[in-house]
């Protein structure tokens, strides 16, 4: 996620906090200008995403996938879980709205799981940080052992040199 900037407009709240009660994860709205918005949580600890980014580039995304072979209709069920929470973050005028008069965008909205992953398909995993984010703000994952596994510990040994808290 280095080199992604986020739009402060999409937060709705804090998600999920490290020990020392810094936000770590943040939830955002599912909709973004008009569009949806596939990130229903954002992972916000630097020491997380430093983590997250270096796992990655060590294979992780592949070992997610293959912790998640034997889960198969756990993923499925936790994809539509977040589909269902997107949806019901928007609210009830919004969408009967765009279920009436942006049906394209409504249906996106209805197959988007974990990070917008069409979970009716294969659907892959996508990256660590959106995995980890899900698992911090919701407290469980198909892969929660997995991600416990190569994200222990979960927390920085200091806020401050971690880049959470500033000086």
């Amino acid at each position: 996620m280095k080199g992604r900037k986020f739009d402060p407009m999409l937060l709705i709240g804090i998600a999920g906090r490290c020990i020392h009660g810094c936000p770590s994860v943040i939830a955002c709205s599912p909709l973004r200008r008009g569009n949806p918005f596939p990130t229903t949580f954002w992972l916000t600890c630097p020491f997380l995403v430093n983590l997250c980014g270096e796992r990655e580039s060590h294979g992780a995304v592949s070992g997610a996938e293959k912790a998640l072979e034997t889960e198969k209709s756990s993923w499925i069920r936790y994809n539509l879980f977040h589909a269902r929470l997107r949806i019901g973050l928007v609210s009830r005028p919004g969408s009967r709205f765009l279920a009436r008069y942006r049906r394209s965008l409504w249906k996106k909205l209805c197959r988007g799981g974990v990070g917008g992953i069409d979970y009716s398909g294969q659907g892959g995993t996508k990256c660590i940080h959106l995995q980890a984010a899900s698992w911090i703000a919701l407290g469980h994952h198909p892969a929660g052992d997995f991600l416990k596994t190569i994200l222990s510990p979960l927390c920085c040994g200091s806020p401050v040199e971690s880049g959470c808290v500033r000086r």
